[in-house]
């Protein structure tokens, strides 16, 4: 067997054998079944999972996981360390061992291919063990296992330790540079020296110390001078317990309101994706600007996640800001704490990358007008006043589960929902009979309910727009069809418009200009197409790039979408000056798949230019063709106009509240869709969730303090006016609405909700959203404070309050928006259940609060206070 002893073991008297016990405990208690059944035995106490499938490895396991528990609220005790309950135990077991005459433990190192792993027995005291242990193989110690279960088996092992017969002394190395303004200040930049010995200890933690190393070595041969003192600390005692941060804490206790924030590098040698914060809410609108010019770095969103296991924790538990670098994963379950931590193992250019973060937050920190905000500590309480805390009922949570088990149950409902609404009534243009059956629809299925107060209101478009043909047809070089789609209230061309294709790229409307005179009767190409790369997990997203579930162009900067769309009208002025006949817009998707849009047309008004969107494929074989010469094609767009205003409807429906009624909490999604496809996943399911959140909650037997209002919002594809029409109608009240939540981004898993940027709302939103983390199906992670557009959220964050919209999987959305195959057979039933407990916790738990959400301030005071 190969086994490696573990730290400060005591060794054995020569060559010793036993027979294997293995030692079921869970607890203290437990032990007793043990007693007088273990004198000369080698023990096992762990039942090992199989090493075979071995589980796929998550490189971003770090940072896409659960969201954890928030923190204690104000007056609440401090949760107790993780730790806590397993060292305690440890320690029982050991000495229990010992009383009852163990010969030696023996502990799964659980990795495969012969990988062993490494902890003490000491503690932070480094005391000699109780009694001999070692590490094996997970090979050999699944044999043991196995061999087990058909007989007793026998064990012989040796350990062989040295053990210091006196104190030794060790050092933290600490270097600096002197700040030029507030040199008493200071930001510390970190990481462990010491190791465990199966290896070389290069990625646990040679990697972070030499990143610091290396963080310091480039800002002092850059010759800067920050404001305040950067310190640069390599620890030593970690892998036993931070003994050397604490150790630091201990000896600078009388400046440690002095020292600002504390960084630390120790998760192996991956890439660092982000910052981890530890709970400190009120560092992380400060961190975001810290972090922004790091753009090319690539940075993920930093993430409140607590970690206890390296050096930033010993500060933080001093009340000091302690952030700690999380890292792509990198082989790390295989090298840590392995003979396989060796140089080979080194990814060097992700350890510049950490050098680079380390060095960049250090002198940013150091600049910022302020030290980092801390938050207060909580009050630790006795045991016995803990328990009593933890035994207190919270009627909230009992609600919850009664709320996510009543969505599951009534989900085979959601489905008879939503196909009716796809299938029967189909697609729901805005302004036309179809939209308005299903307004009316959805406004009985809420009356069917019992919801209060259920009710259509109205609003108004200028113009209904009917979509008639589209055709089109190459004719020279060659004769081909082209597939069209008229855009969003086009004009209409005058019968079949026969010209010359000509091809516009503009990337500021100056460049219109050399097309002045050459465009009479001419059918625009517009814009040739780009590259395009597929949306990525929107969780994986740099915090500084659009997380929507989009294509978009490969090189960004080629495309600002809100200029883009501004640029369009004064584009569309000119090609009728010109007197081109018609335009093509390019759709962005392969496969034959439209897209669609109001091209030329605002507000339902008469589109300035006919205008009709093309297959991809036909706009790049058009641009390859104008490449080599003339083309000409004919063009025949029809849409008819009613002439006169339309009225269209939002539909609305509450729970009242019982103890603040005027208080309100909304969830919402938008009953109109584009007319290619049925609109099932934009927005049939969004909307159906949350028929399915009103049903749940009054099943369950709800009875929310706040008024709890479900509202369907129209005209959400040609500009959020559905929503921006309920704003305006309800500006009264707006300063009484709690929060507003919208499910809007396909038929994908929820994966979590974003803010807005609304700092001030994060802590209190992870305790609103706990409970679907907690529960393992769903397994939300924390909220994202990135700010996005596109859907009814938006209107309402504009008029300041507090909005969010869903932040959810691809599921191909970048292919069905707005195409023809956004049809029922591309919904995810049981994600979309999931999508609806989403939106009725949120209701609930936030009509539930204390206080309403808090607001952002103002805009002219954010910028203000920056």
């Amino acid at each position: 067997m190969t086994i490696a002893s573990a730290g400060w073991a005591p060794g054995t008297p020569g060559a010793v054998s036993g027979p294997v016990v293995y030692v079921d405990a869970k607890t203290k208690e437990e032990l007793a079944k043990f007693r007088g059944k273990l004198k000369g035995a080698v023990v096992i106490y762990q039942e090992p999972a199989s090493l075979s499938p071995p589980k796929p490895e998550d490189v971003n396991e770090e940072y896409v996981r659960p969201m954890q528990a928030p923190p204690p609220v104000k007056g609440q005790p401090a949760p107790p360390s993780p730790f806590a309950a397993l060292i305690e135990m440890a320690r029982a077991r050991n000495e229990f061992f010992k009383q009852e005459g163990v010969v030696a433990v023996l502990r799964d190192s659980n990795k495969p291919h012969g990988l062993l792993n490494m902890t003490g027995v000491g503690g932070e005291k480094f005391d000699i063990g109780a009694i001999p242990s070692a590490f094996i193989t997970g090979e050999g110690y699944r044999l043991v296992w196995r061999m087990l279960k058909h007989g007793p088996v026998t064990v012989e092992l040796e350990i062989t330790n040295t053990i210091g017969e006196k104190p030794m002394e060790v050092y933290n190395t600490v270097g600096e540079i002197r700040g030029s303004e507030k040199p008493d200040e200071v930001v510390i930049v970190g990481a462990h020296l010491d190791s465990w010995d199966l290896g070389t200890g290069s990625t646990d933690n040679g990697t972070g110390s030499m990143a610091a190393l290396e963080a310091a070595r480039a800002l002092a041969k850059l010759g800067l001078k920050p404001k305040r003192t950067i310190r640069f600390v390599l620890f030593t005692g970690e892998e036993e317990g931070l003994v050397g941060s604490k150790r630091y804490v201990e000896a600078h206790k009388n400046d440690l309101e002095k020292i600002s924030g504390v960084l630390v590098h120790d998760t192996g040698t991956g890439r660092v994706l982000t910052l981890g914060l530890h709970d400190n809410y009120q560092d992380r609108e400060i961190v975001d600007q810290v972090l922004a010019p790091l753009s090319e770095l690539k940075l993920l969103e930093p993430s409140m996640v607590r970690a206890f296991g390296t050096d930033h924790a010993s500060f933080d538990d001093a009340g000091v800001p302690g952030f700690w670098c999380i890292q792509n994963m990198a082989e790390y379950s295989k090298t840590h704490h392995s003979q396989s931590d060796t140089f080979d193992k080194v990814w060097k250019d992700d350890l510049n990358q950490g050098a680079q973060v380390l060095a960049a937050w250090a002198y940013n920190t150091a600049e910022l007008p302020a030290m980092l905000p801390r938050r207060p500590l909580p009050y630790q309480p006795t045991e016995a006043a803990a328990r009593a805390e933890a035994a207190q009922p919270d009627p909230v949570a009992e609600m919850d589960a009664k709320i996510l088990a009543q969505v599951k149950t009534d989900q085979g409902q959601l489905q008879a929902d939503l196909s009716y609404l796809a299938d029967r009534i189909g697609p729901r243009l805005t302004g036309t009979a179809k939209l308005d059956q299903a307004s009316h629809w959805t406004m009985e299925q809420f009356k069917a309910l019992g919801l209060g107060n259920a009710h259509l209101e109205p609003w108004t478009i200028a113009n209904g727009w009917t979509r008639g043909s589209a055709t089109g047809k190459l004719i020279t070089p060659s004769e081909q069809v082209l597939t069209l789609a008229a855009a969003g209230w086009s004009a209409s061309t005058n019968g079949t418009a026969h010209g010359a294709v000509v091809g516009v790229g503009v990337q500021k409307l100056e460049d219109l200009q050399k097309y002045k005179g050459k465009l009479q009767g001419a059918i625009v190409l517009l814009d040739r197409p780009g590259e395009t790369e597929p949306p990525s997990n929107p969780m994986l997203t740099p915090f500084d790039a659009s997380n929507l579930p989009l294509d978009h162009p490969k090189n960004m900067a080629l495309k600002d979408f809100r200029g883009r769309f501004r640029m369009m009208m004064d584009e569309a002025k000119f090609l009728k000056e010109e007197g081109a006949a018609a335009v093509l817009l390019v759709s962005e998707k392969w496969y034959g798949l439209m897209n669609m849009g109001t091209g030329f047309s605002r507000e339902y008004q008469l589109g300035l230019i006919p205008s009709a969107y093309m297959t991809r494929e036909n706009a790049t074989l058009l641009w390859r063709l104008l490449d080599g010469g003339p083309v000409e094609a004919e063009i025949n767009i029809q849409g008819s106009f009613s002439g006169n205003p339309v009225t269209v409807y939002n539909t609305v429906a509450e729970i009242k509240g019982s103890e603040k009624p005027d208080e309100v909490v909304i969830i919402g999604g938008h009953l109109d869709t584009w007319d290619l496809g049925t609109g099932a996943t934009d927005n049939g399911t969004g909307s159906m969730a949350v028929l399915a959140a009103a049903r749940a909650l009054v099943k369950s037997g709800a009875k929310p303090k706040r008024t709890i209002r479900f509202v369907l919002f129209t005209g959400e594809e040609q500009g959020l006016n559905g929503s921006k029409a309920y704003v305006a109608a309800h500006k009264e009240e707006l300063s009484k609405i709690s929060g507003v939540l919208v499910h809007d981004t396909g038929t994908g898993k929820v994966l979590t909700i974003g803010l807005m940027h609304n700092y001030v709302a994060r802590e209190t939103m992870d305790r609103v959203l706990y409970p679907l983390a907690k529960e393992k199906s769903i397994g939300l992670t924390e909220p994202s404070l990135r700010s996005e557009g596109g859907s009814d959220h938006v209107p309402f964050d504009e008029a300041g309050v507090p909005a969010s919209w869903c932040i959810q999987e691809v599921a191909n959305y970048e292919k069905d928006h707005h195409s023809q195959t956004d049809t029922l057979d591309r919904v995810r039933w049981d994600d979309l259940a999931e999508g609806a407990q989403v939106l009725a916790i949120y209701a609930y738990n936030v009509a539930q609060l204390p206080e309403m959400l808090p607001r952002k301030p103002a805009p002219a005071a954010q910028n203000a206070a920056h």
